[in-house]
């Protein structure tokens, strides 16, 4: 049975993108997981380097990630956000609160993914623009064997535009 979306976070996606039909789909567990796990890929905004995939797991982690375009089927290791349970004291309804905060906030500013390397990790930190200024929303590492997209130097951002045409208002 595929895990589901969450009431709260249904509402989110029928305010921010009023024409979007999700589709949910069954998806392969993260290794070492005997979780079912559901998958939502969200639209792209014009002239994106790359779209945002929720993804949803039976005991109510949740996880959104970036997926680069023209790789939408290789899936190459790239920027995403876990939200496990663990974190938020096991109260699922803490956890679906800060997801949908900051999946609001991925889908209604413009957005960038800076991809670093390093010599033994790879760096991947999103952000989004707001009030003339860059902020972050979550970074992370990985060693060097994972397999991200390749990069000329040591460092490589990537831009979307807003996915949503709703335009959230700075908070005050």
């Amino acid at each position: 049975m595929l895990p589901t979306i969450g009431n709260k976070t249904a509402a989110l996606l029928r305010n921010l993108l009023p024409s979007f039909n999700p589709t949910i789909e069954a998806a392969e567990p993260v290794s070492g997981s005997r979780d079912a796990t559901a998958r939502l890929d969200l639209p792209t905004a014009p002239g994106a380097e790359y779209s945002f995939t929720l993804w949803f797991g039976e005991s109510g982690d949740r996880e959104i990630s970036a997926v680069l375009t023209p790789c939408r089927n290789e899936r190459p290791y790239f920027w995403y956000r876990p939200f496990e349970l663990a974190e938020f004291g096991n109260n699922i309804e803490k956890l679906e609160t800060k997801f949908c905060d900051e999946l609001e906030i991925l889908l209604t500013h413009e957005t960038r993914v800076i991809q670093r390397k390093g010599w033994l990790f790879w760096g991947f930190r999103c952000e989004y623009h707001e009030r003339e200024e860059w902020k972050g929303v979550y970074g992370h590492l990985a060693l060097r064997w994972f397999k991200p997209p390749q990069i000329k130097g040591k460092r490589r951002v990537y831009s979307s535009a807003p996915v949503s045409s709703v335009v959230k208002q700075p908070a005050m």
